[in-house]
């Protein structure tokens, strides 16, 4: 039970990060190597994913605006502004002469080193963090385009 979980919270931290959807983390090999089996039951069953994220939401969203805020050279509250008034991260960034490319990659090295914590606290296989660290960039370069209130189709 502890491995499931710390896989499912390195694969959440590291797939849907900040609410873009679950899409990005089911649609790679990552997103299999966080799976666990679903029941198949007549209700269908919420994925430990969709579960975690639902309760830990806040918590992922906090650490990515800070990330994110801390590399864009603003405050979280004013990177927070911007995404309800309809910006993604990118578009943050951008306003502030910073390459959405750079936000990307500071949060894919952000999620490296706790992925590599995992890894070396026996959490994660060498091969199951692997899969999860080639993932990254994709699922991250869409939790930075998104702009909040879109969802995914």
């Amino acid at each position: 039970m502890k491995k499931t979980i710390a896989k499912v919270t390195v694969g959440l931290a590291l797939s849907g990060i900040a609410g873009v959807g679950l899409s990005a983390g089911f649609s790679s090999s990552a997103g299999a190597a966080v799976a666990s089996a679903v029941s198949s039951s007549t209700t269908p069953a919420r994925h430990p994913l969709h579960v975690w994220l639902r309760d830990h939401r806040r918590e992922v969203a906090r650490h990515v605006a800070g990330i994110s805020a801390k590399t864009i050279g603003v405050t979280p509250r004013t990177l927070v502004g911007g995404l309800r008034s309809g910006k993604s991260i990118a578009q943050v960034a951008q306003a502030h002469d910073v390459a959405p490319q750079t936000v990307v990659n500071a949060l894919v090295q952000a999620a490296d080193t706790r992925i590599g914590r995992a890894v070396g606290n026996h959490k994660l296989t060498q091969t199951q963090g692997a899969e999860i660290e080639a993932a990254l960039p994709g699922a991250l370069t869409k939790v930075v385009d998104h702009v909040h209130g879109q969802h995914a189709g």
